[in-house]
């Protein structure tokens, strides 16, 4: 081989070396950042991919336009808007019974005169005469007194309205200012349900004593009928009227704020 060729031949393998170690300096970096970086464990991937599908589901399966209310905000209304309807039921049946309870008052407070007067005579505080001129008083208007109690009271019978307090299943998630007020408006209410109780009763012995003065007038009945029927009525009426005025007092002692 000559001297030309041997040259050429060394210059060729020269340039092609230094191909080569251009080709590593470029490629070796890349090769060696990938064996170092960290691969993501199938146990992660599984986990962000349980996270994505939980999250895809939960929108997937509400509706558009839906709310996401939860039960216990739909209860808590469901549970406000009963609270209205009793406390609208209570203030009503409040309303009602003023009317039968001030017919009551106005009609037995002539019962209660008619029986003063006969107990002032029993006690010789009075005369006859006098004891006469009180029960001709009391007897003026007394037949219609006693029938606008009646048409009061059978008109509150009949209202649909009644007041109850609320379920204490659902009482622990309402206002408790609310829920005392409608407590405490039954409670009144009750009162002067017992009130009334008393009242009907103590108008009835009314009733048939003012029938038996009227009977006595028309001369349907002997006096001696009349003093045996109202020495009963009188005595029956005495504890009638006690106990209505008990009851009374104790119903005005409890008050509604609901009217």
């Amino acid at each position: 081989m000559s001297l030309d060729r041997r040259h050429a031949f060394s210059t060729t393998r020269r340039m092609l070396l230094l191909l080569l170690a251009c080709v590593l300096a470029f490629v070796l970096p890349f090769f060696v950042m990938r064996q170092r970086a960290p691969r993501p464990s199938p146990s992660a991937d599984a986990g962000a991919g349980a996270v994505v599908l939980a999250a895809t589901s939960t929108l997937s399966s509400t509706p558009r336009g839906q709310s996401t209310t939860t039960p216990a905000a739909t209860a808590s209304a469901a549970g406000a808007a009963a609270l209205a309807v009793d406390a609208e039921a209570c203030r009503l049946a409040n309303l009602r019974q003023q009317a039968p309870l001030s017919a009551a008052a106005v009609s037995l407070a002539q019962f209660e005169k008619h029986i003063d007067a006969m107990n002032l005579l029993v006690a010789g505080k009075i005369s006859l005469a006098v004891a006469t001129t009180f029960w001709d008083q009391t007897r003026v208007g007394a037949a219609q007194n006693e029938a606008a109690f009646r048409s009061a009271d059978q008109a509150l019978a009949s209202s649909a309205s009644r007041c109850r307090t609320p379920d204490p299943a659902v009482a622990y998630d309402l206002p408790y200012g609310q829920l005392l007020a409608i407590s405490r408006c039954a409670g009144a209410i009750e009162a002067r349900g017992t009130a009334l109780a008393r009242a009907r009763a103590a108008v009835s012995t009314w009733e048939h004593h003012t029938h038996d003065m009227e009977m006595l007038r028309m001369g349907h009945i002997t006096p001696a009928q009349a003093t045996a029927a109202w020495s009963r009525n009188w005595r029956i009426g005495a504890a009638q009227l006690a106990a209505y005025s008990a009851a009374d007092a104790a119903a005005k002692k409890v008050s509604c704020s609901l009217d």
